[in-house]
């Protein structure tokens, strides 16, 4: 018999005053207003412990808990430790791998399986995530075993003095050897996806931050460009804004260079149990996004330390297809 789970939602200051239909279907899109009715009729909607109504009114912090049977989609698990201290690790992460539960993810993520590996090999202390890379987005992840590391270790990343590189195959041929992204990255006002961002006019949003890539072209195809990207700042999805700002999104990015339509589409296909590479609607099964180089500060030493992770092979196989 398949075991319940139960995923939870805290109404925001924003969404106060909605029905529990509307924050449902308008929060979460994989689904339309009449799946989400009838989820609530056979009570699976829970609020705040009680069992929810259409039409009930939401305040926040509100906790708007859905019980299902949740088949979590595959991932890759080949996590590779790369160097371990006391009190850290570096980690390569594959592509297809969420850093932390997300959505469908609960179980099948890089912070869950890396835990499970180090309880195995006797360790019973701290692990926890000190950044996180997006779960297409595969490459070197650093993990704090201890939470005074984790500070910081954390603290760096705030104030810049972590060093990052990344790889990307993005569509179409670059003809500048190196480009500067510099525009502002604000939420989408334009598109219906939530967590969707773009470059934006400060003046325009108040809550835009600002933003800085520095792009340099390694290779060239008839259609798809090898990129070497430094992000001066860490914007949510800055690199991947950044490139569709620059008319060269990604290959095979989901959100970017793509229609909200065909974004939620690809939603509702992983929510149903579908396989998340969407075979057939993409040119890859993943967006083609590598951290390739992470230098920081030791947490204990001061000492600065830089690490370096290859092309995957899949990014490397669909780069030789297409420079040829």
């Amino acid at each position: 018999m398949e075991a319940e789970t139960e995923l939870k939602s805290r109404v925001p200051r924003e969404r106060e005053g909605m029905t529990l239909l509307a924050y449902l279907a308008g929060r979460f899109r994989y689904r339309t207003a009449e799946e989400w009715a009838a989820k609530i009729r056979q009570g699976s909607i829970k609020v705040n412990g009680e069992a929810g109504e259409p039409g009930r009114l939401l305040f926040k912090g509100d906790w708007v808990a859905y019980t299902t049977v949740l088949r979590e989609p595959e991932v890759d698990r080949g996590i590779r430790l790369l160097h371990q201290e006391a009190d850290f690790l570096v980690a390569y992460k594959p592509g297809q791998l969420p850093s932390h539960a997300d959505g469908t993810f609960i179980r099948n993520t890089f912070i869950q399986i890396l835990t499970e590996r180090l309880r195995q090999e006797g360790w019973t202390g701290f692990v926890g995530l000190v950044h996180r890379l997006d779960r297409e987005t595969s490459g070197l992840m650093l993990v704090a075993k201890d939470r005074k590391a984790q500070a910081a270790l954390q603290r760096q990343f705030e104030k810049g003095r972590v060093e990052k590189e990344y790889l990307a195959v993005c569509r179409g041929r670059v003809e500048a050897d190196r480009m500067t992204a510099d525009g502002a990255i604000g939420h989408d006002l334009a598109s219906e996806i939530k967590i969707r961002r773009a470059v934006v006019r400060p003046q325009d949003q108040e809550d835009a931050k600002p933003a800085l890539t520095e792009f340099e072209v390694l290779g060239r195809g008839r259609e798809a460009s090898l990129l070497r990207c430094v992000p001066k700042t860490g914007r949510t999805n800055q690199i991947r804004v950044h490139l569709e700002a620059l008319g060269h999104p990604l290959v095979g990015d989901k959100l970017y260079g793509r229609t909200d339509g065909q974004f939620l589409e690809y939603l509702r296909h992983v929510k149903a149990g579908g396989d998340p590479g969407w075979e057939g609607h993409l040119e890859t099964r993943r967006h083609l996004l590598h951290a390739s180089r992470l230098s920081f500060l030791h947490p204990g030493t001061g000492e600065r330390l830089a690490f370096e992770c290859g092309m995957p092979e899949d990014m490397r196989l669909h780069w030789e297809r297409a420079r040829s």
